[in-house]
């Protein structure tokens, strides 16, 4: 056998592998959907607030929910959830099963209950040359916020805050402000412009 045929079959057996290789992929059986609870809640709130989880089974069963003992900062009273203080929150979703439906693996939410975010005052910058100075006094603020990087210039803004939400006048529109729950990013839209500020340091 010639040198040239042996290395044409040594390049054919790998390309012969990959077409193999997509075929099996392409058919394999797909996943079987998904069974058991489905049960989603906040990854965090404040103290003061409630809320009202659910939980529902694939198997169409009912779901108890149950506070964790590991829970620290909220009660369950009546289906619903008080958050008390500044800590987790876990809740315990169990659907037991009866005579012909087994039960379904247990699934543990937590939801992480902070202090309200501080508004600070000083320049809070962002990208594309974004600032805007915050003057916070209680839960009251002013200041102004450059956008002449987005073709609005410089406006005057003020408002009050509460808790994590920040509710202003900007250009003489209602505009409304979220900060993250460690204070240190404002989230806001803009005539459908996303505006993402960061604080100054503490």
């Amino acid at each position: 056998m010639s040198k040239s045929r042996s290395r044409g079959r040594v390049l054919v057996v790998p390309v012969l592998m990959g077409l193999l290789a997509l075929v099996s992929a392409a058919c394999a059986p797909e996943p079987p959907p998904y069974q058991g609870i489905i049960f989603n809640t906040p990854s965090y709130s404040y103290p003061g607030r409630q809320y009202t989880p659910t939980a529902t089974s694939t198997s169409g069963l009912p779901v108890n929910l149950a506070l964790d003992p590991s829970s620290t900062a909220c009660t369950f009273t009546g289906g619903v959830l008080t958050f008390v203080s500044v800590g987790n929150c876990v809740i315990n979703a169990n659907q037991p099963g009866n005579g012909t439906v087994p039960a379904d693996p247990q699934v543990q939410k937590t939801i992480a209950v902070y202090n309200c975010p501080p508004l600070r005052s000083g320049i809070w910058t962002g990208p594309l040359n974004l600032s805007a100075n915050v003057i916070a006094t209680g839960s009251s603020f002013t200041g102004t916020v450059d956008l002449s990087s987005l073709g609005f210039g410089v406006q005057i803004f003020a408002g009050t805050v509460s808790c994590e939400r920040a509710n202003m006048t900007f250009n003489g529109e209602p505009l409304t402000g979220v900060l993250s729950p460690d204070g240190k990013v404002l989230s806001s839209n803009y005539n459908g412009i996303d505006i993402v500020l960061n604080a100054p340091a503490a």
